[in-house]
């Protein structure tokens, strides 16, 4: 009800105003001032026409932002050819975003996201905190342009794969503004304003943001996002225009739901996949177990409260409903001064501070109750001492509904349903800072008939990291309205022994932590030349960057060397009694010995690219980028050393990334055409790799148990592979547009991108432990290594195919337009491993809408996001023989994509 009411009222208040405003013309509703002709601010240190730019470049202006109407930055990065984001599916942030193949685990670790050409935080991929908590496009966003190759790995941070900068609103000397109201059918509401306009002659400004709320698209019976940010510049020009100040504040208060896997189930009719026999996935033979894969989530009120540990012993409460939960102040001045002797300077530096929360529940492939109550009961045989005595009487393991349990009796508690959820609760909290400077230095000059701009520059940021997270284990049923469950040994009339299993459905309130306290500072030195020849007719830009990066941390990990499970159980408690409970006996807190590092590390880089204007209406351009992205906190802090397995060894590769990336294309801007088409060819040497850290299944644990059995005993030494990756991708990128003159209101536009990327990997590792039935009793009882390589595969999640087609349509005699977009994804690979090789299914998925003009300054719009109900994942994991119900079926998790969602918007300009 709540949903309906929202859109009756924003419907009926468009209704009820159009009745008394004449109908009129609204063929530009839907402008696009994206062209060709349009200025670029981003890659280039002069603004400079697209049309003429050496590098590939793309935009998405403030009016494509209106039709795109994205829930976030992660939707509107789809929009732009090369890029392959996984579409919003973990919700309004922390989303991934891949580009031109590059293989990642996730995040934006290639894509640094920039604000008026300066990162907000140094890092664009630090665990707990990816680039796009930062980035929240609103109404003070007028424009979002994207460099892959070319400069821009010469003028920005980490810019390996792509640069993406989102330019933000500023004032003239006229008085605008904007106020919009949004909801939608998944119980959102959300406010957008901004305003801008003259203090004097020399002084503007714009104020904007928005606050919005909303249960979220996979409602967890909570107010999922809440919040929102407020952001404002005033520019200072001088009386002769070669002065320019703007000072900006940014200020980011916001909640958001963060989605992960669901548990599903396949019917067995095959064997898991091979590299010459793929498994392919089809969505109709995919079960949800409980769960709709269109707009359902396991996490609920009831399973989103965790008791975790600190370090010391003390309780760390986790409250999922927290979300992701940015809270940060940003402040940035910059300078540009013209001097009369055709030199330039630009100073820009930005302070950011503040916190963010990552508060979230991961799936693992969910069980049998069966399965997971003869494991436990398996356990306890296996203990000695008081707690084995306490078991003495126990004839099973018995797994009851939290919300039934009311004391030692357990005869009268709800038995909890056959299959379950085995959930992993995560707490994270990042405490972060960052100085960033630019400094440029620019010269007009002409020498021997070539017109150049000679920029010099100076880059430097200097940051703090402080994190501390737990992973916990814990069970629920498989519901969108998920209860906890709990475990209990138990007599024959179903009385507790013992202590429990788990408290509040926590079996392992820490099975892996980490603490660091890093300070970061990188310098940079580059240069960009600019050169005019031939009349203006070829442009060419050659430049190179220098970059160092000192690193002084202190970490401790969970898994480090040394470190052992710590027993919490509290002073008061009687161990082994009823009041007692296995869950705080193993609690793997990064509770070892903190390890000091200085590390450091440089690279260089250049680039050099032309463009050649063919005639007044195409342009052709060739770019060449050697390039590097510097070690980033998923290398030298969360993913902690490799070890040599038989020697103990801490081991440590290059860290280093490099790409070469080659591209050539053609650019033609005509009456009612305009069309970009190149093709790249990449080659790229990614750092070293860690695998999976494992137990060593050689080794034995507690009470000399060997680590090959199941259920594994504790304190099994770890071991961790190293391996390293190169990625060689060739592939065509077409964008364009088309008005044609005998339909006038008809605008096609659009883009096709093709890709085949191979990696290369130069040694296969231990990637995981698979767990075999070797007696045939429906029972795992061996543990074994599953042994894989990436070599001569095509990374995970990425497709060869990604068309987007958005036509546009607009009355000439009602102030109406109406537009759709369909985007087709390939198939893509689960994992990129040659193992179980599994195969998601490509999908097509159809977006709707229209713009209803009520007056001059009154704008109703409508939005359907798959229209279709598209079915696929977007991540999970593969089809194995060792992820089998006892029926022989398939079991596992994956994050499906959202199901159709509807909003409505009214704008007033004013």
């Amino acid at each position: 009800m709540f949903r309906k009411n929202y859109f009756a009222i924003s419907i009926a208040a468009a209704l009820v105003s159009s009745q008394n405003v004449a109908a009129q013309d609204n063929s530009d509703a839907v402008a696009d001032d994206s062209g060709l002709e349009r200025i670029i601010v981003t890659g280039v240190t002069r603004n400079t026409q697209k049309m003429e730019a050496t590098f590939s470049i793309n935009t998405i202006t403030e009016e494509d932002m209106k039709v795109l109407a994205p829930n976030g930055a992660a939707e509107l990065l789809g929009n732009i050819p090369g890029f392959f984001p996984e579409g919003g599916t973990a919700g309004e942030s922390h989303n991934n975003v891949l580009v031109r193949g590059l293989p990642q685990a996730g995040g934006y670790r290639y894509v640094p996201n920039l604000i008026d050409g300066l990162p907000v935080y140094e890092e664009p991929e630090a665990p707990f905190m990816n680039n796009d908590v930062f980035i929240k496009p609103d109404l003070m966003t007028v424009a979002v342009e994207a460099v892959k190759g070319g400069p821009g790995g010469v003028l920005y941070s980490n810019a390996l794969g792509a640069a993406v900068n989102y330019v933000t609103r500023t004032g003239s000397d006229e008085f605008k503004g904007a106020y919009k109201l949004e909801v939608g059918d998944w119980g959102h509401v959300r406010n957008d304003f901004y305003i801008s306009g003259p203090i004097n002659n020399n002084l503007t400004y714009a104020f904007g943001g928005f606050y919005r709320v909303a249960e979220g698209m996979r409602d967890p019976g909570y107010t999922g996002n809440s919040g929102g940010q407020l952001r404002g510049n005033v520019v200072y020009t001088s009386d002769d225009s070669s002065t320019e100040v703007k000072v900006q504040a940014h200020v980011i208060r916001d909640k958001t739901n963060f989605y992960q896997n669901i548990p599903y189930s396949i019917t067995n009719d095959r064997a898991p996949g091979t590299p010459d026999d793929p498994f392919k996935i089809s969505p109709s033979s995919v079960n949800n177990l409980g769960v709709d894969f269109g707009d359902g989530q396991v996490l609920s009120y009831q399973t989103s409260f965790y008791n975790l540990y600190n370090p010391d012993g003390s309780l760390l409460n986790l409250d999922i409903s927290d979300g992701i939960e940015p809270k940060f102040d940003i402040f940035t001045v910059e300078l540009t001064k013209d001097f009369e002797n055709e030199w330039r300077l630009h100073a820009a530096v930005r302070s950011t501070a503040g916190s963010n929360g990552f508060n979230a529940m991961f799936n693992d492939p969910p069980t049998e109750r069966t399965q997971l109550e003869s494991e436990q009961f398996s356990r306890i045989q296996g203990f000695d001492g008081v707690i084995g005595d306490s078991y003495a009487d126990a004839v099973a393991v018995k797994a009851f509904y939290n919300d039934t349990v009311t004391g030692t009796d357990l005869s009268s508690a709800e038995r909890a349903d056959d299959i379950l959820a085995h959930n992993i609760p995560v707490y994270g909290k990042v405490d972060a800072t960052s100085a960033v400077a630019d400094i440029r230095l620019s010269r007009l000059f002409t020498f021997e008939k070539q017109d150049h701009e000679l920029t010099f520059g100076f880059y430097t940021s200097h940051y703090t990291y402080n994190v501390q997270s737990v992973f916990a284990s814990a069970w629920s049923n498989i519901s969108e309205s998920s209860r906890l469950v709990d475990l209990y040994a138990v007599d024959a009339s179903d009385q507790q022994v013992g202590p429990s299993i788990t408290r509040g459905g926590v079996d392992q309130p820490a099975l892996f932590g980490l603490g660091a306290d890093s300070t970061m500072r990188t310098n940079a030195l580059y240069v960009l030349d600019h050169i005019s020849l031939l009349d203006g007719d070829l442009q060419i830009d050659i430049g190179g960057r220098y970059q160092e990066l000192d690193v002084n941390r202190v970490t401790t990990n969970s898994f480090d060397p040394g470190n052992t499970s710590n027993d919490f159980t509290p002073a008061d408690v009687v161990v082994g009694s009823t009041n007692d409970t296995l869950s705080d006996n193993f609690v793997n807190v990064p509770d070892g010995t903190p390890r000091f590092a200085s590390e450091s590390y440089d690279a260089f880089g250049w680039t050099l690219g032309a463009n050649y204007r063919l005639t007044d209406s195409i342009t052709t351009y060739f770019s060449y980028a050697d390039s590097f992205r510097l070690p980033g906190f998923e290398d030298y802090i969360f993913g902690g050393p490799a070890t040599n397995p038989s020697t103990g060894e801490i081991a440590r590769g290059d860290l280093v990334e490099n790409i070469k990336q080659y591209e050539g294309g053609l650019r033609y801007a005509g009456k009612g055409y305009e069309l970009s088409a190149n093709a790249f060819y990449i080659d790229f040497e990614a750092k070293e790799n860690l695998g999976a850290t494992l137990d060593d299944l050689s080794a034995t644990g507690d009470n000399n148990v060997s680590c090959a059995s199941v259920p594994a005993p504790a304190n099994c030494p770890k071991i961790r592979d190293s391996f390293r990756t190169s990625l060689e991708n060739i592939g065509i990128e077409v964008e364009g547009s088309y008005s044609p003159n005998w339909l006038e209101g008809l605008k096609l536009q659009g883009s096709v991108v093709w890709q085949d990327p191979e990696q290369g990997q130069d040694n296969a590792i231990r990637s995981g432990i698979i767990e075999t039935d070797t007696n045939g009793d429906n029972i795992n009882d061996l543990r074994s290594y599953d042994i894989s390589s990436g070599d001569k595969r095509r990374p995970r999640r990425q497709s060869e195919w990604l068309v987007n087609v958005r036509p546009s349509y607009s009355f000439g005699d009602i102030p109406l337009t109406l537009y759709g977009q369909v985007m087709y994804f390939s198939e893509r690979f689960a994992a990129d491993g040659n193992t179980n090789v599994t195969i998601y299914p490509e999908y097509t998925q159809i977006n709707v809408g229209f713009l209803y003009s009520i007056s001059d300054d009154m704008e109703f719009q409508f939005h359907i996001s798959n229209l279709n109900d598209a079915d696929s994942f977007t991540e999970g994991s593969s089809v194995t023989e060792g992820l089998q119900f006892s029926n022989g079926d398939y079991r596992g998790v994956a994050r499906p994509l959202l199901g159709r969602t509807m909003k409505a918007s009214l704008t007033f300009n004013f």
